[in-house]
Parts: C-alpha cells; structure tokens; sequence
C-alpha cells in the first residue's frame, strides 16, 4: 500500500485548493523557511485523526483553518483528501483505492468520511491501528522525534519498542480488563456488603419470630398494671403541681423586688459614672492646659535666652561693620582723585593724536603714488584689450545671425505646415487622455466607496467575532461556574439527604421522619445565620444543632421508642410545645447594647421559622455575639459572668468566668449547619445561573448569525472591490500610456513653435548687435584717451615723491610715541575706575547691613520685653491651673469611691437576684416536670390506651396495689419485655423475604468470584503476548540496528541492551555505540551529530524489521553534516523500494536522492503554492 495523493484546501497556510501526488520511492519537499512545508506533514496527521491542536502549533483546533490575509478573506472551512493505493489488500475488508476526508468548520462541526461515506474518528483510528500508520506511528519522523530518543531516559525509550511491536491494542485490552476487573470488586464488595448486612438480619429475624408470642402475653399484662399506675399519678402529680405554683408565686415576687433594687442601684451607679467621667474629662482638660502653657513656657524662655545672645552679638558685629565702611569711604575718595588727574593728563594726550593724524593725511594727499599711478594705467590698458575682443565678438556674432536668418527664411512655409499637423494631433490626444481621466476618477471613486465598505464589512465582522469570542467565553466560564455549582449543591444534598456528620441516633430518626408525625427536623436545618458569624453559631450551639424539634412530648416519645427498638443511639429532642424562651433581661440587654463590640445577641442575628421563636429563643436568646475577645472580656465583666458570650472567631466565655479558645482546625468536615446554608444558597444561586445560561445561549446564537451574515457581506465586498480594482488597473495602464503619447505629442509641438519664435528673435538679435557695435567704438576711443592721460601722471609723481618721503616718516614716529601714552593712561584710568566702583559698591553693603541691624536689634529688645510679661503671666496661670488640678484629683477620688460602694451593692443585690432566678428556674423545671409528667400520663392513656383520666380512674379497684408496687411488678414485666427484646411481629414474613434475598446474592457472588478469575487469567495471558512481542521486536531490531550502524557510520559497531532482562514489562533499553576511531560508549556520551545519527539509524533499524507503507522524514537530518547526509540519501534510496518516503529537508545529499521534488513556496503573502519536479540523472548531478 502506498500514499497516492493529497488534497488540501483550506488548511493553514493552503488557501486554495493544492493537489499532491505522489510516486514510489522518495519524494522531496522543498522551500524556504515560513513557506508552509510542515504544513504538508500536520495536513497528514490531521486526515489521519490528530486531537491536539498543539501538535498541530495551535491553541484550538480551529486555528487550522485558513486565517486569510491583507488580501485574502478567511476560509470557514478546512478539507484535507488521503487516498492510498490498496491493490495489495494491506488494509483489510477496503477496496483497491482508499480515501480518508477530515473537514472542519468554523462553527467547530467536523466530518469525517471514509471512502466517501461518513464515518466515526474512531472508525477511521481503527483502520489503521496496528497498520503502521496512525497519528503516533513511525510513518511520521521529526527531528524533534529523533531528539526524544537520545534525550528520554531508558524507560521512555522502550516505548519506541512496544509502538513498533504492536502491543498497544494489548495494552488497551489489558487496560480494558482491568477496568472490568475493578468494577468487578466495585460489585463484589458491594454484593459482600449486602450479604454481611443480610447475614446479620436473618438470626435477629428468626429470634424475633420466635419472641412474638412471649411479648404478646407478657404486653397484656403490663398494660393493665400501667394503666392502673397511670391514673395514680396523675392524681399524685396534680396535687403536687398545685404545691409548686404557689411556691412560685412567692419568688417571683422576691424577684421583681429585687430587679426594682438592682435598677435603682444602677441608675445610681450610672449618675455617679457620668459625674466620674465630667471629672475625667475637666482633668483632661487642665492636664492639656497644663501642659500646654509648660511647653510655651519653657519655649519662651529658651527664645528670650536666644534674644539676648543675638543682641549681644549684634552690637560686636555693628562695631565691626562701621570700622569697614570708614576704610571703605576713604579709599573711595582717593579712587575719585586720582581718576580726576588721569582725566585731564588723557584728554591732553588724545587732542596731540588727533592734531598729528590731521598733519600725516595732509601729507599723503599732497604726494601721487608713482606706483599706484602704474597701476591705474594697467587696469587701462587691460580694459582695452577687453574692448577690443568684445568688438571682434561682436562683430562673428552678427555675421552668424545673418546667416541664421537667410536660412530661416528659405524654410518658413514647410515650417508652419509641421505646427499645424502637430497641433492638431496634440488636441486629439488631450481629449483621449481626459476621455480616460474621467473614466479613472470615476472607476477610483467606485473603489474608494467598495474599499469603505470592505473595511466596514470587516470591521464589523472583527466585532463581532471578538463579541461572539466573548461572549462564547463568557458562556464557558457561566458554564462553567454553574457545573461546579450544580456539582457542589449535589454531592451536599447527597450529604444532606443521608445526614452526615449527625449522631448516629440523629440520622436514625430523620430518615424515618415520614414515618414519625410531629417531627420537624434538626435545628441545623431549621436555622439560618450570616455567613461572618456561621462559625461563632457552630461553636455556640455545639451538639444542640443536632437536636431535634418536635410539635409535642408525644412525637418526641415515638423517635425515642424508635431508637431503643432499632438500638440505634440517642438523640436530645426539643418539644416546641412545652419549650420555654430564655432571653436577656431587658435591663441587661439595654447595659450590653452600648458596649463596644456587641453585635446582637444570637436569637437577633439568626433566621428561623416564626412558629419556632420561642424554642431558638431558649437556644440562643440568652446568648451574647461579639466582635473580638477584648470586648467579650469587657462585657462579660459588665455582666457579672452571667451569660454565655461568642465572638466572630470561636472563643466562648462561659457563665461563671471560664473561657474556652484557640485555633480551629483547618479543614474540618464542615457542620451540619453550615451544609445546610451553603445548600440553600446554591439552590437560589443554580436558578439565577440556568436563566443567565439561557439569556447567554440566547445572545450567543443572535451573535453568530450576526457573524456569519457580517462574513458574508465582507466576502462579497471583497470580491467586487477586487473587480472594480482590476478594472481601475486596466484603465489606469491606458491613462498612462495614453498620458506619455500626449506628452511627446506637447513635446514635438513646442518644439515647432519654439523653432518658429526663434525666426522672428534672429532681427531682434541682429539689431541688438549692430547697436552694440556702434557703442564699441566709442568705448575703445575713450580708453585710449584714459591711457595717455595716466602715463603723463606717472612721470609728473615720480619726480616729488623723494622729499615727501622723509617728512612722512618723522610724522609716523610722533604718532607712535603719543599713542603709547595714550594707551598707557588708558589703562591707568580703568584700573581706578574698577577700584572705585569696588568701594562704592562696599560702602553702600556696609552701610545696609549696619542699617538692618540697627533695626533688628531695635525689634529684639522690643519682643524681650514682651516676651517677659508673657512668661510671667504663664507662670501666674500654670500655678492657678495646678491649684485647680489637685482640687479636681480630690473630688474625683471622693466619687470614686461611692461608685465603688454602689458596685458592691449592686453586686450582692444581683447575686440574691441570681439565686432567687435560680430557684425560680429550678421551680419551673420542677412544675414543668410535674406538667409535662401530668401532659406525658394523660398522653399515654389518650394515645397508648384511647382512655381519659376519669375512665382510667374508674377502673382502679379500692384494692389496688401501693403505687411502689405497682412500679415493682411494672418494672418486672418490662424488665421481662425488654429481656426479650424488640419484638417484630411481622418477623415472619419479614424473615422469609430477607431469607430469599440472601440465598440470591450468595450465587451472585459465586458467579462474580468466578468472573474475576477469568479477568485475571485473560490480563496474564495479556502480559505473557505483551512480554514475547517485546522480546521478539527487541532482538530483531538490535538485530538489525547492528547491521545498520556501520552502514551509516562508515564503520564502527553499536547494540541495544536492556536495564533490567528480568522484567521485561517495565525494563529500559540502553543504547551502546562504537563510531570508527572511538570507544564503546553511552549514547549520551556522543557528540550531538553522532546522537542525531545514531537515533536516526534506531529508527531505519525499526522499519526494516517492521516496514510501513509510507513515512514522512521532517528535516531528520538537519543536524548532521554533508558526509552524514550523503550517507543518508544513499539509505533512503536504498530502502525506498520497500517503502515510500516523503521527506522534508532542505540538505543537498537527501534532494538528490530524491525521485520527485515538490516546492513550496510563498509567492502570495500567507498563501502556500506547490510547484513540482521530477528529476533525472544529469539533474541531480547538476544538483550536487
């Protein structure tokens, strides 16, 4: 079987459709880096059932799909055709041609089909499991496959090994058994359990059976007795309630007594605490004045001791500062005197300069320069000589335009004919160039508008692929949320349903809830408290969240008959009708209200049903919840220790003083209580997440169809923008060539008619030249003149010139000597300028420094004497202010003291007033009991015995038995009831039922017994192929891998060794190799090209012992050099008869060996093009 064609459209960088063929042997794919090579390979990968979008260099699997260009749309779909020639029947029960068709969508729907047919993706793994091919198969090698083998460890690398020995559908089946051999034991422990469970039933049930007769003859009995020691009772009990009423008459009276004692002490007690405070407040007060006026005391006279200091200092630096400015002036006024001198000396010297100059320039200009005169009458003779070459100039020039001008003329006629012909063609052109200007613009302003609406179209479909993301992940992440909270909210409810982490005897009786009238449920569940304050209630509460609430003694009575006949543990039951409310006295609650850090107490804080007020209010109406421990401690102080006090972080202070603390554990199984809440707010949170789901869905669909439409419009605005655009292109080429005939058309003709202007300037110029020549002549006869003129002028200076020279010398040196001294008085008068300048300036420093500190000192000594009076009123008054302060120390010491007497009464009173309360609440209990013995006798006989008290009475004989010995032989028969056990009087039928089930799960177990020895002898029949496959491709490959290695080396020798022979299904395998010249080594001892080699010739040693149709090299060989590579072709031609290489390389040794070249190259930005070449001899040569 061989790879015979692919086809690919639309799959990464493939925007059109490519069609590959390919031939036996070796076939190359070529191209530069980026061109889209590799895409080839993952295109095969794909079609084959690839699932990881990162091994296909992708974050999703969509991103395979072209993504288009600059100029391209993106594509909606990806397709990629395999079709393998099948002639030798390789693949089973497939016809002579296979074709294999993987298409995915945008939208994430995908097809595959086989042979044209849809089909499953693990129909299309199967076809070629074990086959050779596949996504992880050796028809697929990539250097970084070749990197794995000399980089994995030893264990890793048997898996190389088992791939190639075919033991993964073993493996798979292995892994198969064992998941049936584990669901197996799931059911036989379960079955085992069931049987234990029934085991354990059937004897109860037999003894049972065999009891129920006692029990009835005993029951009767007990029943008579008891309704006799009923109605007793009750006669007793009534009268002893009546004894217990009027006793509490009397304490409560003592008590109100006491609480109109304790309130007055208190009002008391709070006056003289506000008094303290205004002492508290008034010492306040005059410690802060005290204080303040010490420090701007103690200020003051630190800045009266700096006065003084700065005033002392003052006067020396003022001494200092006058002495300065008297030298100052003095040497000003010398500076001023002799300025005055250099002046007068200076304006003498300037004024012999001035007359010496005027002398020296009469000279110069009474004497000629005899050689300046020769000058003149160079430039004279030069400007001459110009005259006369511009005459000679003038005179070829005008000669030449006659000429221009005879020939002109003979000219003239066929002249004007070529500007008219000219003139018209350029018309011609110009109305054909703006025939297609027009057209231009026109077409330009079409594209522009399609352009605009081509972005539009794309900008809108950009926003809404980015709000169709969007909103996709925000469905996801919804999703998501709401998984994980449905998730939660079951497994609670499951916790919830089978009441775990209650008492044993608790979840007992509320499974049997149904079955038990006037049970309402644990106060876990029937409370609800802030989440802030959920682990204060837990630790408040403690066991009392397990008790359960009922409407009546009655119901409570049947849950405890329950327990004892199930002996299922106890359970603390709170009757709603006889439960009586324990809450805070309103003294104490309004005392506690102003505390820092109260936060309620726990019946304020917590939600529970309204009929059940009165049963939390005894729970958790006397219980004080506070923010921190400090303020527990203040309160409980406040309290006198008579309430139980919670904070927010678990610490508890009991009644009496005691306090219990510390860390929580962490990770504690959460309480019943707390399931119970977090359930009930998953529930309301799963329904608000389902109607966003929807909403979310809702838009998610709306924003699709809007992306599809918006992909649409975009396309079909491409392509008629890439009409309009091809068509502009046309017209703008004839523009241009049209533009360039009109511009040599414009050039031809202004060349005419420049050749016509240029005629009628020839005159012109003539005229101009003789003009020019007649001015010529008269210019040469005036510098002749100028010439003889200059030369008379120069004898006539030559003669004078000696005697002149003389005086002008003697004036030179004058004038020298008189600068000097000029200069040199100058420089005198700069300097006493600069020394004056610097004494002023001194002076008038001097003069403001002593002025400021005149001034300063002035301010001083005014501030000293205000400052003095300011301390001594200070002092005045800090002396009054400590007066005052003793005298309020005093009074507050007083008040203190009869606070502290009121406390002490207040405390005794409120001891009396707990011992009274005490008493009155061991006086409720006692008539509770009598009532609730009264409610529970009269209930017996209503319920037990349909009887009234009066029938009941009635019939109790005068005879009767004493009621202690009614209670003795009571007592006997129960004892002998009890003996016996709970009685089932159903036990019979019951016994067969559960007799038969028993005897059916015992033969279920046998045949689970027997099926698990089946499993466990198929996984060891698993094991044993698994082992002799393994073996058997290990030494065929090491086999071959020797006979390999020196082929591709040149030499040397190499061999495969496993880590550990006696465990063949978790051994490794050690690669050992010689190259020619070196030592026997580890693989990883080699240079890094000799592992590339040596892992490259482990991996021919495979498919020469089990060859695949097909493989595809990818750039295998990019690590090894040129000698290596060229060794490497050979091999590839060598086995390329037995198996179809289609190789990726960009090395000259392995395109050579090729038969078929394939280039891929990138002509279009991002779009991959293939460009084939079958190559003959004398081309490959010409390639290497």
């Amino acid at each position: 079987m061989q790879l015979k064609r692919l086809i690919i459209n639309g799959f990464k960088s493939f925007a059109d459709k490519t069609e590959i063929d390919f031939v036996s042997g070796l076939t190359g794919i070529v191209g530069p880096n980026g061109s889209g090579k590799s895409n080839i390979t993952e295109a095969i990968r794909w079609a084959l059932g690839e699932q990881s979008a990162k091994s296909l260099r992708g974050e999703r699997m969509g991103d395979v799909i072209f993504a288009g260009t600059d100029t391209r749309p993106a594509l909606n779909r990806a397709s990629v055709t395999m079709t393998f020639d099948n002639h030798d029947g390789y693949l089973k029960n497939q016809p002579d041609e296979v074709s294999v068709t993987r298409r995915l969508y945008r939208d994430g729907t995908s097809e595959f089909l086989l042979n044209g047919q849809d089909v499953r993706l693990k129909d299309i793994v199967d076809l070629f499991m074990d086959s050779g091919l596949g996504r992880e198969s050796f028809s697929f090698i990539s250097q970084g496959r070749v990197e794995a083998i000399f980089n994995s460890k030893p264990e890793e690398r048997r898996g190389i090994i088992e791939e190639a020995a075919g033991v993964y559908k073993y493996k798979q089946q292995k892994t198969k058994a064992e998941r049936e051999l584990a669901n197996n034991d799931d059911n036989l422990a379960r079955i085992n359990d069931i049987i234990v469970e029934l085991k354990h039933q059937v004897e109860p049930l037999r003894e049972q059976a065999s009891l129920a007769k006692d029990y009835q003859q005993q029951s009767g009995e007990y029943h008579q007795i008891h309704q006799t020691l009923l109605a007793l009772e009750i006669e007793q009990l009534a009268t002893e309630q009546e004894k217990t009423q009027s006793e509490a008459k009397v304490i409560k009276e003592t008590i109100a007594a006491l609480t109109a004692k304790v309130k007055d002490l208190e009002d008391q007690s709070e006056q003289l605490s506000a008094v303290d405070r205004q002492f508290e407040n008034q010492l306040n007060q005059l410690n802060d004045q005290v204080l303040s006026r010490s420090m701007k005391l103690e200020n003051l006279s630190g800045e009266a001791n700096l006065s003084s200091e700065r005033s002392a200092n003052a006067e020396t630096t003022l001494a200092d500062l006058k002495e300065r400015l008297a030298r100052a002036q003095q040497a000003l006024t010398e500076a001023n005197q002799r300025l005055k001198e250099l002046k007068t000396k200076t304006t003498a010297a300037a004024e012999k300069e001035q007359a010496i100059k005027q002398e020296l320039a009469q000279q110069k200009q009474a004497n000629q320069d005899p050689a300046k005169l020769n000058q003149q009458v160079e430039v004279a003779q030069n400007h001459y000589i110009d005259l006369l070459k511009s005459q000679a100039d003038n005179k070829n020039a005008q000669a030449a335009l006659q000429k221009d001008q005879q020939l002109a003329a003979s000219q003239n006629a066929a002249h004007d004919r070529r500007i008219y012909e000219l003139s018209k063609h350029a018309q011609d052109q110009e109305a054909k160039v703006t025939a297609l200007l027009t057209q231009q613009q026109q077409l330009q302003a079409e594209v522009d508008e399609q352009q605009t609406a081509v972005e539009q179209a794309k900008t809108d479909r950009d926003l809404l692929q980015q709000q169709r993301a969007a909103q996709q992940q925000a469905y996801q992440d919804e999703l998501a949320t709401y998984q994980r909270s449905r998730a939660r909210y079951e497994t609670l409810s499951e916790l919830n349903d089978d009441y775990a982490g209650f008492y044993n005897g608790v979840r007992v009786v509320l499974k049997h809830k149904d079955q038990l009238p006037g049970v309402i449920g644990a106060v876990a569940e029937l409370l609800e408290v802030p989440t802030a304050y959920q682990q204060a209630f837990d630790l408040a509460l403690g066991s009392n969240l397990q008790a359960i609430v009922t409407r009546d003694e009655a119901a409570a009575q049947r849950a405890i008959s329950l327990l004892k006949q199930q002996r299922a543990g106890r359970a603390t039951f709170l009757p709603a009708a006889v439960m009586r409310p324990r809450e805070l006295p309103s003294a104490v609650l309004q005392l506690v209200e102003g505390a820092e850090g109260f936060l309620g107490t726990g019946l304020q804080l917590a939600q529970y049903p309204a009929d059940l007020a009165h049963v939390m209010a005894n729970l958790l109406g006397s219980v004080l919840m506070v923010d921190t421990l400090p303020h527990a401690i203040a309160i409980a102080n406040t309290t006198h220790h008579r309430y139980r006090i919670v904070t927010t972080a678990g610490d508890i202070l009991n009644p009496g003083g005691s306090l219990t603390g510390g860390q929580v554990k962490q990770g504690r199984q959460a309480s019943p209580l707390a399931r119970s809440q977090e359930a009930r707010h998953l529930k309301v949170q799963l329904q608000t997440l389902v109607e966003t789901l929807k909403a979310k869905q809702a838009d998610l669909t709306a924003l699709t169809k809007k992306e599809n439409v918006a992909q649409a419009a975009w396309q079909t605005a491409s392509q008629q923008a890439q009409a309009l655009t091809a068509k502009l292109t046309t017209i703008t080429s004839q523009h241009t060539a049209q533009a360039e005939t009109l511009r040599q058309a414009q050039r031809q003709l202004a060349a005419a008619q420049q050749a016509d202007t240029a005629q009628a300037d020839l005159s012109a110029k003539l005229t101009e030249l003789q003009h020019q020549g007649k001015k010529l002549v008269q210019d040469i006869a005036e510098a002749q003149a100028t010439i003889e003129n200059a030369k008379a002028a120069v004898a006539a200076a030559t003669a004078s010139s000696t005697q002149h020279a003389a005086t002008v010398n003697a004036l030179k040196t004058k004038l020298a000597v008189t600068t000097n001294d000029l200069q040199t008085l100058n420089d005198q008068q700069r300097q006493w300028q600069t020394q004056a300048r610097d004494a002023q300036a001194q002076a008038t420093d001097l003069q403001q420094r002593i002025e400021h500190i005149t001034a300063t000192a002035e301010e001083t000594a005014a501030e000293k004497a205000s400052r003095t009076a300011t301390i001594a009123n200070l002092q005045t008054e800090l002396k009054q202010l400590k007066a005052d302060q003793t005298k309020l120390t005093q009074q507050k010491a007083e008040n203190r003291s009869k606070l502290s007497q009121i406390s002490a009464r207040i405390t005794t009173t409120y001891e009396q007033q707990h011992q009274a309360m005490a008493t009155s609440e061991q006086q409720a209990v006692a008539l509770n009991r009598v009532k609730l013995g009264l409610d529970a006798r009269l209930n017996t006989l209503a319920e037990d015995y349909q009887l009234t008290y009066e029938a009941a009475k009635e019939a109790v004989t005068a005879d009767h038995a004493p009621i202690p010995e009614l209670k003795s032989k009571l007592k006997l028969l129960k004892r002998g009831i009890d003996e016996l056990g709970p009685v089932n009087l159903n036990a019979i039928d019951q016994f067969k039922e559960v007799n038969e089930r028993y005897e059916f799960l015992n033969k279920q177990q046998d045949d689970l017994l027997e099926a698990k020895q089946q499993l466990e002898e198929t996984m060891h029949e698993l094991d044993e192929t698994v082992k002799t496959r393994f073996k058997d491709m290990f030494d065929q490959t090491n086999s071959a891998f020797e006979a390999i290695f020196p082929q591709m080396f040149g030499g040397g020798h190499a061999h495969l060794s496993l880590t550990n022979p006696d465990d063949l299904l978790a051994t490794g395998i050690e690669i050992s190799a010689q190259p020619p010249g070196k030592k026997l080594t580890r693989l990883s001892l080699l240079s890094g090209g000799e592992r590339a080699l040596t892992a490259i010739v482990l991996l021919f040693a495979i498919l020469k012992v089990r060859p695949v149709p097909f493989s595809i090299l990818d750039e295998v060989e990019a690590s090894l050099d040129d000698v290596n590579v060229n060794r490497f072709g050979e091999f590839l031609r060598h086995y390329a008869s037995a198996t179809q290489f289609i190789v990726i390389t960009h090395r000259h040794g392995t395109m050579v060996a090729a038969n078929v070249l394939y280039g891929v190259t990138m002509q279009e930005s991002g779009v991959s093009r293939i460009m084939a070449v079958s190559l003959d001899q004398s081309q490959k040569e010409a390639i290497n």
